[in-house]
């Protein structure tokens, strides 16, 4: 196994491998929209899943692939057309970026994300839609925290010694900003796309938006609650195996993700992360 994870094919085999389950997944309805007639699929469960354990580069390939064949298969995933597509991926990198260097973009695109919505023509008259949004944002900040974040990104790693409920704890964090994540970059999006691809009115098209205020919390908890629970079992069996997952390095390439070390104390500088 070793020498399959040295080499830069492993990576790009896991890739399509992955790229594969996610088409499946994304097959199943999780819950039906309220503007626009489609659905919203368990790919919103399996794309975090992906990010996590493949990273923010082939993580994001791999959903992206999958994505694609699935709306080609069954159009009424498409609900933001072939837009659609960069929610999910938009999920997949959240999971992805936390455990690496990268992990300051994810505030920096719920920010765009939010900005975007409020600007839009439906932003002005349902401010609130994006309430939720702004709330998970605050949580995702303790991953930058000083000392507190130090002890989220540890409990991400696979290590034995870190306590399971700080674990399930800091991978339901990850997993509520991945989901949430994944909603506000489509929200700000679909305020664009229905009005000028269906040429809905705003006053109509915020309507619909907010008969959504109630459902996406609810929504994004019960996934975000599967997404860390599916999470806590394949840490539990990935740190007893060799697979080279979550993916850190190919050989002498550094994939921009968290070496896996022993967990620092408290006392480190988030700095020296």
């Amino acid at each position: 196994m070793m020498r399959y994870k040295q080499s830069i094919a492993y990576p790009w085999a896991l890739t399509g491998i992955f790229s594969a389950v996610h088409l499946v997944i994304t097959l199943i309805p999780y819950s039906i929209t309220v503007s626009g007639g489609g659905q919203i699929s368990f790919g919103l469960i399996s794309a975090p899943i992906v990010g996590f354990l493949l990273g923010p580069f082939f993580g994001v390939i791999a959903v992206i692939i999958g994505s694609l064949v699935a709306t080609l298969m069954d159009p009424l995933i498409a609900v933001l057309g072939p837009f659609t597509v960069l929610a999910t991926a938009a999920g997949a990198f959240a999971a992805g970026a936390m455990r690496t260097k990268l992990r300051a973009s994810i505030q920096a695109i719920y920010i765009l994300s939010m900005v975007m919505f409020l600007i839009s023509p439906i932003g002005p008259l349902i401010p609130q839609f994006i309430l939720f949004h702004f709330v998970v944002f605050l949580l995702s900040l303790l991953f930058l925290v000083p000392g507190v974040g130090r002890r989220l990104l540890d409990a991400l790693t696979l290590h034995r010694s870190v306590e399971g409920p700080i674990r399930l704890m800091a991978l339901w964090l990850l997993s509520i900003v991945a989901v949430t994540l994944d909603n506000v970059v489509g929200s700000a999006i679909g305020a664009y796309y229905f009005n000028i691809a269906f040429l809905i009115d705003p006053v109509s098209l915020a309507g619909m938006f907010s008969l959504a205020i109630p459902i996406i919390p609810v929504e994004r908890l019960i996934g975000s609650v599967m997404v860390a629970m599916l999470l806590l079992a394949l840490v539990e069996v990935l740190e007893r195996a060799d697979f080279g997952l979550p993916l850190s390095r190919v050989g002498r390439y550094e994939l921009l993700e968290l070496e896996e070390e022993p967990p620092q104390s408290t006392s480190h500088e988030f700095s020296e992360a």
